[in-house]
């Protein structure tokens, strides 16, 4: 199993937990109250939908990519349906803010075997997808077919073909920047959207400007932007905080490029080692 597979996998954790302080937070002014300079320790959450959270959990995302792998690990491949009941089994048995695609997924599933979720297009269900690339002979079907559990849409596809695209490519070897140029045409929407990468000063002000929600229509612009400008990882994950909004799912995106390429050497052994999950998500990477 390759390394940077992994560390891939661990860095969408981090990312997530890290980021997880912010979440919800729109007000960039009052992130700037909170945060100075590179961020690189897990703080409670701030937001009233996390109550109960602590320093180093992770967020819904978080949970849900938790799961995915466990799935992967224990049954030492990854099987969809198999990921379906683990997903709903985990979401039953476990405290966590449930968001409209997982209720409306979990509706659906309640009445029929199906694999397509809730008619829903956040960046969540790519977010959630990503320790998949755990597995070395995974497809974009396969992928895609993963993402399609929770949320559908046309800017669902687009998006997941171009991270698809992207992360294989850099995990076979290509700089991740130098990746983006060659996936920017994939389609339509990903195209317009590089096209608006704006300057690394700018990060913050164009968040407040596109806005800072949910939808993959507001997450993906601050996604590439962050991506372009980002000095490494953990400069990465600051300005990624420092926008607002929904940080975790679009911190577990950018994560996961940046370590395919990059793997965690900017980030300190605490951030590592110190989540709430971290010696579970090792156990389970161990195992593949």
């Amino acid at each position: 199993m390759s390394n940077k597979r992994k560390e891939l996998v661990k860095a969408v954790f981090v990312a997530d937990a890290l980021s997880f302080g912010s979440h919800w937070v729109y007000s960039t002014d009052k992130l700037k109250e909170e945060y100075s300079g590179i961020i690189d320790e897990y703080r409670d959450p701030m937001s009233k939908f996390h109550e109960g959270k602590k320093a180093g959990d992770l967020s819904h995302y978080g949970e849900q990519a938790f799961v995915l792998l466990k799935s992967i690990s224990e049954n030492q491949s990854f099987d969809l349906k198999q990921f379906r009941n683990d997903w709903i089994e985990h979401l039953e048995n476990n405290e966590m803010y449930l968001d409209h695609a997982m209720k409306d997924s979990l509706e659906k599933f309640k009445e029929s075997e199906t694999l397509i979720g809730a008619e829903n297009h956040e960046l969540g269900g790519i977010a959630r997808s990503l320790p998949i690339f755990i597995e070395e002979e995974i497809s974009k079907k396969e992928f895609l077919d993963l993402v399609h559990l929770t949320h559908n849409g046309e800017v669902v596809d687009q998006t997941a073909s171009f991270v698809f695209n992207l992360i294989q490519e850099v995990l076979a070897g290509e700089n991740y920047r130098k990746a983006i140029e060659d996936q920017k045409e994939i389609n339509q929407f990903v195209a317009d959207n590089f096209r608006k990468i704006g300057s690394k000063a700018k990060i913050v002000a164009n968040a407040d400007d596109r806005g800072q929600g949910c939808s993959i229509e507001q997450g993906f612009p601050i996604v590439l932007d962050v991506l372009w400008n980002a000095d490494d990882l953990l400069d990465a994950l600051t300005l990624n905080i420092m926008a607002g909004g929904d940080t975790s799912s679009r911190a577990m995106v950018i994560a996961a490029i940046i370590a395919a390429d990059n793997g965690l050497d900017s980030l300190t052994p605490k951030l590592i080692s110190e989540f709430k999950k971290a010696k579970l998500v090792s156990a389970l990477l161990t195992k593949i």
